[in-house]
């Protein structure tokens, strides 16, 4: 045979669809959580189903809190517009255990969970791999299952699930499918930007914790174990410690419902108030972000009120301040400027700021002289190096101005 015969027989070999082969039954997979073989075209794939009440309670909120909120609140806390057209009803609650926490080409979704909203209740789909074989029969049964899916939840799924789902599409069905092309709400990002700074991190355990109220039964695992104790399974047939894997993104699932109600619920709240000094600054950065300046500036004033020292509180001045400046509103700034100061002594700005305020809008050059020799002496305590020389060559220039005029 020629070498270019062989090479054109080789060539129509690899593009002939692969003869899919039944799962060969691990020992042990009786192990499992009880739950159902189904056939498809690709060979079998295991699906466990758990049906849950509306009402049923995970943490401090019911799994149906989460319908009460407009789908168009979502977009805007997602940054996806394509939320504003979804129902809720219709989201699709979706989280993976993998072979590696890095994600990559060679990452397996051995475990992918799917909530939804179905005739009055929430079910729970877990499709688990036996064997790596299932793995194209698992995600035909997905497939279809998203296929009605109008919008999609993840924690940190834009850059972890769906990205290895999309991968495992091409691998193992050469489906590109652009599965994060749909509308999506990740929460990790509104978490970040409610939580960072005021919980020691935002983990999606973290915040069950905190947030949610939820705890978890010694049946859990640690996710970075995760991994090692599905290879130690396709090793040994030992299917004994999966029941906790399983149960592990069960209430993974079920806390992405719950998280979804409270990131609503704290971004919906007309009456900042009810927010901690945290989420309150965080709300009103993410008002003045869109343009809603007089939502931003409500929260604000709910930062700054519950917030009686420290740097949050310090943090939420220099906001609320810098706002008023913007719009023109100066002397409303000036009582916060003295309490930035009070709260952070060590900081020159609400000084200069003051000092800037005197100059030009009081017309009180002695007072503006005041506050830039107060600024002086706050940065001539800072550590050597370029900034502070920087900041003291220009707040010295202030003061010799000031002096000039008010010896003329």
């Amino acid at each position: 045979m020629s070498g270019d015969l062989r090479r054109r027989l080789e060539r129509l070999e690899r593009g002939r669809p692969r003869p899919r082969a039944r799962t060969r039954r691990r020992a042990g997979a009786q192990d499992l959580p009880p739950g159902e073989e189904v056939e498809t075209a690709e060979g079998l794939a295991y699906r466990i189903d758990t049906r849950y009440s509306a009402d049923y309670r995970h943490g401090r909120s019911s799994l149906q809190d989460v319908l009460s909120y407009a789908p168009g609140l979502a977009a805007e806390v997602a940054n996806d517009a394509g939320l504003e057209r979804s129902k809720i009803q219709r989201w699709g609650f979706v989280d993976i255990e993998t072979t590696g926490l890095s994600g990559g080409a060679g990452t397996l979704g051995f475990l992918i969970g799917l909530g939804s909203f179905q005739k009055g209740g929430f079910t729970l789909r877990q499709y688990f791999l036996r064997d790596p074989e299932e793995e194209a029969a698992a995600l035909q049964l997905l497939r279809a299952d998203l296929e009605g899916v109008e919008g999609i939840v993840t924690f940190n799924g834009r850059t972890f699930d769906l990205p290895i789902l999309e991968s495992r599409y091409t691998i193992a069905l050469r489906d590109r499918w652009k599965l994060s092309a749909r509308p999506h709400l990740d929460l990790l990002y509104p978490s970040r930007r409610l939580w960072s700074k005021t919980l020691v991190n935002c983990r999606l355990s973290t915040l069950e914790r905190h947030v949610l109220q939820v705890e978890r039964t010694e049946e859990d695992v640690p996710g970075e174990l995760i991994p090692g104790m599905y290879l130690d399974y396709l090793r040994t047939g030992d299917a004994s410690d999966m029941a906790r894997v399983i149960y592990h993104n069960a209430i993974d699932i079920l806390s992405l419902v719950g998280l979804s109600s409270v990131v609503l619920n704290r971004h919906r709240l007309p009456d900042p108030t009810g927010l901690s000094e945290g989420e309150a600054l965080a709300v009103a950065r993410w008002h003045e972000a869109a343009g809603r300046i007089p939502e931003s500036e409500a929260a604000y004033r709910a930062a700054v009120s519950g917030a009686p020292n420290g740097a949050l509180h310090a943090e939420a001045l220099k906001h609320l301040t810098a706002l008023l400046k913007r719009q023109n509103r100066r002397p409303e700034a000036l009582p916060a400027w003295a309490e930035w100061h009070r709260t952070a002594p060590d900081d020159p700005f609400p000084c200069i700021e003051l000092a800037m305020y005197y100059e030009w809008e009081a017309r009180s050059l002695a007072e503006a002289l005041k506050w830039a020799e107060v600024a002086l002496n706050v940065v001539e305590a800072w550590p050597k190096g370029w900034r502070r020389e920087q900041r003291i060559a220009e707040i010295e220039h202030r003061i010799h101005r000031l002096q000039r005029k008010l010896a003329s």
